[in-house]
C-alpha cells in the first residue's frame, strides 16, 4: 500500500522539509518502526545546523536532524521481542560505534554513558545518523524505552494541554540527571564531603536551566537564576512556581556550593567562576560555541571545553585562571542509559512544569506558524508561508519571548 509522510532533510548547511511515497516496508531485524508523535527542539540542534558545534556533517547524503524524541510502536523487526504495536516509546539518541570505527580504542561500557560519549564512543542521531525530525523513524530497539502507561496517564492529568507530548523532554532530562549522578560519583573520587546541598545558581534561563532547576530543587538545594535577558529569568521562574529565586547582580549573594552552566558562553563560566565559594563546584553542562572554544584557552593550559566532554573532573588546588581558591570543575555529556526510567519518571512527575516551560509548538512538520502558549503571547508565522521549523533550525532568534519549543507531529 502506498503511504506519503514527511521528512526534515539537512545537507550542506540547508534545511529542507519534504513529501516522501512509498511502501513502508518491515523493519530490518533488530529495529522497530515508530510513528512520530512529538518532537523537542533542542539547541544543540540549532548549533550543530548554524555551524556553532563542532561535529562532523556527512557530505554525501542528507541527514534527518533531531534528537528528542517521543512516539508510538507500528512494528518491529525480527528477532524483537521487548516491543509491540502500540507501545508509547522515548528515543535514546546515542549508539555505540561498531568495534571497527574505533581503530586502537575499545569502549568497554556495557551501555551508553557520559565517558563514553565524551571518548568519541557514540555516534549520535541527528547529526552523525538520521534522527527524529519525520513522521516515520525507523531505529535499533537498542535505542528506544517503553514509556509506561501510568506514566502516560499521569501526564495527560497534570498537563492536559499537551498530555503525552511532553515525554519529548525525556533526553533532555536524562542529560541533566546524569549530572547529579556524575557529582556524586567524582565527590567520591576525590575523597570530598558527601553529594552537596545548600545553594545553588543556575546560570542560562532556557529549557535546560528550568530542567536543572527541578532537578536541584528535589535535591533540596535552594535555588537562583541567572541570565543576561531578564524577561528570560522571570520567565523560567514562572514556569517554575514561583519556587526559585533570580539573582540580583547588584546583590551581595555569592558563595553558591554549586553553580550550573547551562549557557554555551565563556562569560557565563567565568561569571560563574566569581560566585561559587571556596571548595564548590563548576559544572559545564553546555558545550561552548565554536568561536569561543580556542579563545579561552589561548596559551593551551586549561580548556574548558575538555572538561565539558571527560565527565571526569578536575580539581584545583590553587590559582586557576582568575580565582584563588580551590574549585572542582566538571562536565559531561550526554547521559547514562540507566538513567532512563528514572527521567521517564521525573517527567511525569513535573509535567505540570514542563506543560508551562513548552511556550511554543509548530503543529506538523510543513506549518508555517509557531504557535504561542503563554498567557497573551503572540503566534509568529514565516512571511513566505516557508515551515516555521526551518527558520527556527537556522538561528532564528526567539530567546526573548520563549522557553521550550515543540514539533506536534500531525
Amino acid at each position: 500500500m502506498e503511504q506519503d509522510w514527511f521528512e526534515v532533510q539537512w545537507h550542506l548547511g540547508k534545511v529542507q522539509v519534504t513529501r516522501q511515497s512509498g511502501k513502508r516496508s518491515r523493519p530490518r531485524p533488530g529495529n522497530v518502526l515508530v510513528k512520530m508523535i512529538s518532537c523537542g527542539i533542542c539547541a544543540a540542534d540549532v548549533r550543530a545546523i548554524t555551524g556553532n558545534k563542532s561535529i562532523s556533517e556527512p557530505q554525501g547524503r542528507y541527514i534527518i536532524p533531531g534528537h528528542e524524541g517521543f512516539g508510538r510502536v507500528i512494528t518491529a523487526g525480527r528477532k524483537v521481542t521487548h516491543f509491540q504495536p502500540g507501545d508509547y516509546v522515548t528515543i535514546l539518541p546515542h549508539m555505540h560505534l561498531p568495534l571497527t570505527s574505533l581503530s586502537e580504542r575499545v569502549c568497554q561500557a556495557t551501555e551508553v554513558n557520559p565517558t563514553c560519549i565524551g571518548n568519541g564512543h557514540t555516534s549520535h542521531m541527528g547529526w552523525d545518523t538520521d534522527g527524529c525530525f519525520a513522521d516515520f523513524i525507523e531505529v535499533p530497539a537498542s535505542n528506544l524505552i517503553r514509556v509506561p502507561q501510568a506514566s502516560i496517564e499521569l501526564a495527560r492529568k497534570l498537563a492536559p494541554g499537551l498530555g503525552e507530548a511532553v515525554f519529548a523532554l525525556v533526553e533532555p532530562m536524562s542529560c541533566v540527571l546524569s549530572a547529579y549522578r556524575l557529582i556524586e560519583m567524582r565527590h567520591q573520587t576525590f575523597r570530598l564531603s558527601d553529594f552537596p546541598s545548600g545553594r545553588a545558581l543556575v546560570i542560562g534561563c532556557g529549557p535546560i536551566g528550568i530542567l536543572h532547576s527541578l532537578a536541584l530543587l528535589d535535591q533540596g538545594f535552594t535555588v537562583w537564576l541567572m541570565d543576561t535577558q531578564p524577561r528570560r529569568s522571570s520567565l523560567a521562574r514562572w514556569c517554575l512556581g514561583q519556587r526559585v529565586h533570580i539573582l540580583d547582580p547588584e546583590s551581595s549573594i555569592n558563595e553558591f556550593d554549586l553553580v550550573m552552566i547551562t549557557a554555551s558562553s565563556a562569560q557565563a563560566i567565568r561569571m560563574g567562576e566569581t560566585l561559587v565559594r571556596d571548595n564548590g563546584i563548576i559544572y559545564l553542562f553546555s558545550g561552548l560555541n565554536t568561536p569561543e572554544r580556542r579563545a579561552t584557552d589561548v596559551d593551551d593550559t586549561f580548556s574548558y571545553e575538555r572538561v565539558h566532554r571527560t565527565a571526569k573532573g578536575l580539581l584545583t588546588t590553587s590559582q586557576a585562571l582568575t580565582v584563588e581558591r580551590s574549585l572542582l570543575y566538571m562536565g559531561h555529556s550526554g547521559y547514562f542509559e540507566t538513567m532512563m526510567p528514572t527521567a521517564i519518571e521525573t517527567v511525569a512527575r513535573h509535567a505540570d512544569v514542563l506543560d508551562r516551560a513548552i511556550t511554543g509548538v509548530v503543529s506538523g512538520w510543513t506549518s508555517s506558524c509557531l504557535a504561542s502558549r503563554l498567557p497573551g503571547g503572540v503566534d509568529w508565522t514565516t512571511e513566505d508561508g516557508s515551515p516555521a521549523l526551518i527558520q527556527i533550525l537556522h538561528g532564528l532568534e526567539l530567546r526573548d519571548r520563549h522557553c521550550k519549543l515543540l514539533i506536534l507531529v500531525q
